[in-house]
C-alpha cells in the first residue's frame, strides 16, 4: 500500500474561522448596535431595555444570600474543582427544592449545575440537537433560543402567543407543528418579553399536546414564582407523561445575574430521557464547561434555606408597583396599546398603533428616535419576532419610570400623526 502523499506546508497565512461561530447572529445585539451610543447627550439615559433587575439599588440580593457566599469564601473549603455535574450539596438542595408534590422526588443525579441560565438552555438544546431536528419556540420569545438553535444546527419552528388572551399559546396551531424531526418544545413561563403567567389549566392543555405528539419539553423557568397575578405552576407539576428539562438560575428571582449560577433539573417519570441518553449527554456537556464557581455552588443550600419569605414578597411588591406605573402611563399615551397587562416576570409588550406617528415606519425606527431625542432605551419588537411592538422592562423604581414616561409621552405627542 502506497504511503499517503505528504501535504505541502503553507507558504502564506490562511487562517479560517469556525462556521458555526461565524453564522451565529444575535438579533438584539444586531438591532441595538445600530442605535447604540446615539442617545441625546443633554438628557440622562434611562434604560427600559436591559433585563437586569439590579440596575437600581432597590433590587439587590438579600443579606442572607450575600452572607452565605462570604461565609463560603472565608471557609477555605471551596477553592478547588467541583464534580463536573456540580457540587453534591448544591444538587441535593436543588433536588429537594424543585421536587413536585405528588411526583417521584428528584435525586441529586437529576440536577446539573451550569454557568447561568443561558448555559443551562444551551446544554438542554445541545443534548437534544439531533441532525435535521427542529425545536418549537414561542413567538414573541427571547432571541437566545433562536441563536442557540442556529449554533447547534437545529431548525427554529415558531408557535404564536396570543396577545389578546394573556399571551397564551395558540393551542390549535401548536398541535399542527410537531413532526418526526421535532426534538422538543421550549416554553417560557413566566414570560420574557410578555410578562405572562400561564394558568394550570392552560399548561395542562399544552402538556397534553406534547404527550400526544411525543415531544419533550425544555421549560425556561428562570422567572419561576415571580408573579403578582396568576399563580405560578412549573411545567413538571402538571404532567407525568411528558419529560421536562427545567432551567433556572439565581439571576432573576434571587436578583443576582452577575453571579452566573444556574442549573437544569430533569423531570423524567417514565425514564424516557434516560433511555435516550439525554442525561448522559448533559453530563458530557458539563464535563466540558465544568460549571459555575465553587463558592457560589456551595453557598446555594444556605441561599435556598435562609432567604426569608418576606424578602421574596418585598421584591414582588416592588416589581408590581413599577408594573402598575408603566401600565397606567402607557394607557394614556397616544399611539400605544396594551393588549394584555403583565402579571409576572419584569417585562411587557406595547403595541404601536399603525400610522400613529409621522416619519416612523416601524418599531426599530421608533426605538431609535426615542433614544436619540429623549435618551430612553427600549427594545423594538423585532428583537423578539414581534414587529410593530416594543418591550418595556419595569425593574426601575416608580419615580424613575415616571420621569421616563414623561419623556416618552412628550416624544409621542411631538411626533403624533
Amino acid at each position: 500500500m502506497a504511503a499517503p502523499a505528504a501535504k505541502r506546508a503553507r507558504t502564506s497565512w490562511d487562517i479560517k474561522i469556525g462556521e458555526r461561530a461565524n453564522n451565529v447572529e444575535n438579533p438584539i445585539r444586531k438591532i441595538m448596535d445600530s442605535i447604540a451610543g446615539k442617545e441625546n447627550p443633554e438628557k440622562r439615559l434611562i434604560s427600559l431595555a436591559q433585563g437586569d433587575p439590579t440596575a437600581y439599588p432597590h433590587l439587590r440580593p438579600g443579606e442572607p444570600m450575600v452572607n452565605a457566599v462570604v461565609d463560603m469564601l472565608h471557609s477555605g473549603t471551596c477553592n478547588g474543582y467541583q464534580p463536573s455535574q456540580g457540587n453534591g450539596s448544591a444538587r441535593t438542595a436543588l433536588a429537594k427544592y424543585y421536587s413536585v408534590e405528588g411526583m417521584e422526588p428528584l435525586k441529586p443525579t437529576d440536577v446539573f449545575m451550569t454557568l447561568g441560565c443561558s448555559e443551562a438552555l444551551a446544554h438542554c438544546i445541545g443534548a437534544l440537537a439531533a441532525t435535521g431536528g427542529n425545536l418549537l419556540l414561542p413567538r414573541p420569545g427571547f432571541c437566545l433560543y433562536q441563536v442557540l438553535c442556529q449554533y447547534h444546527g437545529v431548525e427554529p419552528r415558531y408557535y404564536d402567543l396570543l396577545p389578546d388572551q394573556g399571551w397564551e399559546i395558540d393551542l390549535e396551531q401548536l398541535a399542527t407543528l410537531a413532526d418526526e424531526n421535532t426534538i422538543g418544545l421550549l416554553i417560557n413561563n413566566p414570560s420574557n418579553p410578555c410578562g405572562a403567567v400561564y394558568s394550570k389549566a392552560h399548561l395542562t392543555k399544552v402538556m397534553e399536546i406534547c404527550a400526544k405528539s411525543k415531544v419533550p419539553v425544555i421549560a425556561d423557568e428562570v422567572y419561576s414564582a415571580m408573579t403578582f397575578g396568576e399563580t405560578y405552576h412549573p411545567c413538571a407539576s402538571v404532567t407525568k407523561d411528558v419529560p421536562v428539562m427545567s432551567v433556572c438560575a439565581v439571576s432573576k428571582r434571587w436578583l443576582a445575574p452577575g453571579w452566573r449560577l444556574g442549573w437544569v433539573t430533569v423531570h423524567d417519570a417514565h425514564g424516557l430521557l434516560t433511555k435516550a441518553g439525554v442525561q448522559e449527554a448533559l453530563l458530557k456537556l458539563c464535563q466540558v464547561s465544568l460549571g459555575p464557581s465553587a463558592p457560589l455552588q456551595m453557598a446555594l443550600p444556605a441561599i435556598l434555606e435562609n432567604t426569608p419569605k418576606e424578602w421574596y414578597e418585598q421584591v414582588m411588591c416592588a416589581l408590581k408597583a413599577s408594573a402598575d406605573t408603566c401600565v397606567r402611563r402607557c394607557r394614556v399615551i397616544h399611539g400605544f396599546e396594551i393588549t394584555s397587562e403583565p402579571v409576572g416576570a419584569m417585562y411587557f409588550m406595547v403595541r404601536l398603533k399603525k400610522g400613529a406617528y409621522k416619519g416612523m415606519n416601524d418599531d426599530v425606527e421608533f426605538a431609535g428616535k426615542l433614544l436619540a431625542e429623549e435618551s430612553i432605551a427600549v427594545l423594538p419588537g423585532a428583537c423578539f419576532n414581534a414587529p410593530g411592538m416594543f418591550r418595556v422592562v419595569f425593574a426601575a423604581p416608580p419615580d424613575v419610570l415616571e420621569d421616563a414616561f414623561d419623556r416618552i409621552e412628550a416624544f409621542c405627542k411631538r411626533h403624533a400623526a
